[in-house]
């Protein structure tokens, strides 16, 4: 009795253990279908803008994380001459219930004041309140604002903007300018209205609305014949604001009709830079972009190319993946000896996968078929979308033949599981299905562009599901089934280390005790294979990659600065070119996108011409774009597919699904303090590892520089029509270099008033300056020309420069035609003719430092 009752217990448990099994492989299995996402539509988070002059600007995104407020310039809001800020707010789901408020210094490290809002109050139908500063505010200066809002679900939400104060700013006039000019562009009769503040050249792109500059004709500034209508509000928000001048930023979303009746509509983002004189407004600066609204309609087939409107091709990411067809079909023979054919479970296709829109599409070229893989938006959805069209990005990480990928979305959360998050959410699509899924969430704190420039250097996922991404300089793997990340490489952009083109090898200099390279390591993170480059009593010189190829240069060992060749080799070590110097030596090369620029000398020591050598990407995947001409449009994006006969794709949209597990893990960047420098420009901030690099960047593209902690030190296309520090007299010493040393320092000590006597211990000019300049930051900007490197005086500091007789002098002050010179070996003060000044700093090697407070 006992053993049938002990059997029927067995029996039992293995009958209940088997259910149990079968249930939880059915919900696992069926986990997609019974747990959809939260719907892609409008955001659910409150929004609080400013009310400033009347106006409502500076809409702020609700986060979900406290952000690192010091690399954040998302915004520049006014503080009234009685110290106000009013906040107005956008409550689509929950109320607001309190606002708090904390004021922090430029570098968001010191607290200057904290608080909370009065009470809510609905003013001409808007919900609003007010923040009255009671704190000394400078005028001119800049302050982080940090704003804390708790709904009516006790929900908490974080808030960032920048605030300055002053009474001179000119806040009214320059929106007011910009509203207006604004307005014209969609008025009929208005090109000659703007064309009196554009800046028209013949060399401007004229024919492409989505390069719209204050260089392109009026015509296409306002519109050409497209007659576009403005759908919904238009957001303002100021981006920059001094006495002098105010960059402010509109997005919006137009409407346009083609002559078939069909609506299409774009998001728009406009940068004006305004300078007000008195009560006069002038524009300075302009530049337009924008991008089409993908829908079932945008698509259409002209025999092998299909259309996708106006779109970014810098951001389009194309892949071409799959298997192709095979040109036969196998065959069996039967009993009976008939030919039949063979069973084959595989099906063979490509796809073509793109980012546009701010979405990811793929086009399954044998069914016809294109599917949104991702989108944070539908055409459904009513209201604004600029926060989604600005603040993320998409990147494809890996591709499977059967047409299933990984990708990320980055930057800010517009809506979903993860609305409000910032930081890096690692998706799955499932083809068959019609479905992606979250496999990690990464969070980060800083801003977008620092956080698109590392994924776009390397972002991808090996066979072995591990995640390599490199932020900051450092390159991490993430391991996206355990939740595991390490360190692989620090210092990745140093001029050790280059990254290949397609963020899948890095190649790495290795230094001996001498400081000489004594090999190169080739290691490739996708397949786990490292080969090296031995020295071989040759001088090594790492040059950088060049697409998916190592530039690389040999030379003797006792020349320091010459290279006898330079090999350009792919990932198997083969040489692919070989570059010398008939006569002659190379003195340098470097590698700029696809472009190598070799500098080179003869056997005297005389520069030569530069030479340059192009990369041409070999392209596998036979998947191009082409601008298509539009009379209407002007340029339109086609995607050449090599597929005839369609007319129109089905297009389809994958729905986003649940995980079944938690996706979130703990990372925080390698080290707080980063040492580089950030450029601010066109409403981007990107990263750069010397301030010599930061400041070409910002010269080049009219941005500014900031230090690592998000301070503004430089301007370096902001320059005076005269500046005259002013500076003390400077003693004469003739021809001793560490006297002429000494005779700088002190003229420094004096100029800013810092008391004692300067120390030389060392015989570098640089070394010297840090020592004796502890307060201040010293920056090398050697190899820059004088010309250019005199916006630092525009800032207030001098250049510490060597003359044509390679004495030590101190550049302080220029205006039209001049540069004013303090040189050691006389003690006089000059100014000098500007050509000859620049061309005597030139002739010395353009050796220039300065330093920032």
């Amino acid at each position: 009795m006992k053993n049938k009752k002990k059997i029927i217990f067995i029996a039992g448990f293995y009958l209940i253990s088997f259910i149990v099994t079968l249930l939880l492989t059915s919900h696992v299995l069926n986990y997609e279908r019974i747990h959809p996402s939260r719907n892609q539509g409008d955001t659910s988070l409150i929004k609080l803008y400013v009310k400033n002059s009347g106006m409502r600007i500076n809409e702020m995104d609700a986060y979900i994380q406290e952000m690192n407020a010091s690399y954040l310039r998302l915004s520049l809001t006014p503080v009234s001459e009685n110290k106000t800020i009013t906040l107005q707010m956008s409550e689509p789901v929950t109320n607001v219930r309190t606002i708090s408020y904390a004021l922090m210094d430029e570098n968001n490290s010191q607290e200057i004041e904290a608080g909370e809002c009065p009470e809510i109050q609905r003013v001409e139908g808007q919900r609003q309140t007010e923040i009255a500063f009671t704190a000394d505010l400078q005028q001119g200066r800049e302050y982080c604002l940090n704003l804390t809002v708790e709904d009516d679900k006790r929900n908490t939400y974080y808030y960032y903007t920048r605030v300055v104060y002053g009474d001179n700013l000119q806040t009214y006039d320059k929106l007011q300018f910009v509203s207006d000019f604004h307005a014209a562009l969609f008025e009929e009769t208005t090109a000659s209205r703007i064309g009196e503040y554009l800046q028209y050249s013949a060399d401007a792109v004229s024919d492409d609305f989505r390069k719209v500059s204050i260089s392109s004709d009026s015509e296409t500034v306002a519109w050409g014949s497209l007659n576009p209508v403005v759908v919904g509000d238009v957001d303002m928000t100021i981006v920059n604001l001094d006495s002098q001048t105010g960059e402010i930023r509109l997005n919006y979303e137009i409407e346009a009709r083609d002559d078939g009746g069909n609506d299409y509509n774009y998001m728009v983002k406009e940068l004006y830079e305004v300078s007000c004189t008195g009560s006069s407004a002038n524009l300075i600066g302009y530049s337009r972009t924008m991008e089409e609204k993908l829908d079932e309609q945008s698509f259409t087939f002209n025999n092998n190319r299909m259309r996708l409107g106006l779109v970014d091709e810098s951001q389009m990411d194309i892949q071409v993946y799959g298997k192709e067809e095979p040109e036969e079909e196998e065959t069996q023979t039967t009993e009976t000896g008939q030919e039949t054919q063979a069973a084959d479970t595989t099906e063979y296709n490509t796809y073509i996968s793109f980012v546009a829109d701010g979405g990811l599409w793929v086009y399954n070229t044998k069914d016809n078929i294109l599917t949104q893989a991702f989108g944070f938006e539908r055409k459904s959805q009513a209201g604004n979308r600029d926060s989604s069209y600005m603040n993320h990005g998409v990147k494809v990480l890996r591709t499977e033949e059967n047409g299933d990928l990984y990708f990320a979305v980055y930057g800010y959360m517009y809506n979903g599981d993860d609305e409000g998050r910032f930081g890096i959410a690692i998706n799955r699509y499932n083809r068959v299905d019609g479905t992606y899924s979250e496999v990690l969430f990464i969070p980060y704190d800083k801003n977008f562009n620092m956080l698109s420039r590392g994924i776009q250097k390397m972002a991808f996922i090996d066979g072995n599901d591990m995640l390599y991404i490199c932020l900051e300089d450092t390159i991490y793997r993430f391991d996206i089934i355990m939740k595991d990340v390490e360190v692989v490489l620090e210092q990745a952009e140093s001029e050790d280390c280059a990254i290949s083109g397609d963020g899948r090898s890095i190649v790495i200099s290795h230094r001996d005790g001498a400081g000489m390279v004594s090999e190169i390591e080739w290691r490739n993170l996708e397949t786990g294979e490292t080969q090296l480059i031995q020295a071989k009593n040759r001088r090594l010189a790492l040059v950088g990659m060049l697409g998916q190829n190592l530039v690389y240069g040999e030379g003797s060992a006792a020349e320091e600065e010459a290279l006898d060749v330079l090999y350009i080799i792919d990932a198997g070590l083969n040489v692919l070119k070989e570059y010398r110097v008939g006569g002659g030596y190379i003195s340098g090369a470097e590698v700029e996108g696809n472009l190598l620029e070799i500098y080179r000398r003869d056997n005297n020591h005389s520069d030569l011409p530069v030479d340059y050598i192009v990369y041409n990407e070999n392209d596998t995947q036979n998947i191009t774009t082409d601008n298509v001409r539009d009379d209407v449009r002007k340029r339109e994006t086609w995607l050449v597919t090599n597929e005839y006969g369609n007319s129109l794709p089905v297009v389809m949209f994958a729905r986003g699904i649940e995980s079944y597990r938690s996706t979130q893990i703990e990372f925080q960047p390698q080290g707080e303090e980063y040492t580089g420098y950030f450029v601010y420009a066109n409403d981007n901030m990107m990263k750069y590892p010397t301030f010599v690099e930061a400041y070409w960047e910002a010269l080049y593209n009219e941005g500014k520089v900031l230090d690592n902690q998000g301070r503004l030190i430089s301007r370096p296309s902001v320059r005076f029509d005269e500046k005259d520090l002013g500076g003390p007299s400077i003693a004469a010493v003739d021809t001793d270099e560490t006297a002429q040393q000494r005779a700088v320092l002190e003229w420094l000590f004096k100029f800013e008033k810092i008391s004692g006597e300067p120390a030389l211990d060392s015989g570098d000019m640089f070394e010297n300056l840090q020592a004796n300049l502890p307060d201040f930051h010293v920056v090398d900007m050697s190899g820059t020309g004088l010309n250019d490197a005199l916006t630092m005086i525009s800032e207030g500091v001098p250049l510490v420069v060597k003359n044509s007789e390679g004495t030590w002098c101190i550049a302080e002050g220029y205006g039209s035609g001049y540069i004013t010179i303090a040189d050691s070996k006389d003690g006089t003060v000059v100014k000098y003719e500007k050509d000859s000044a620049i061309n005597g700093i030139a002739s010395s090697g353009n050796v220039i430092y300065s330093y920032y407070k």
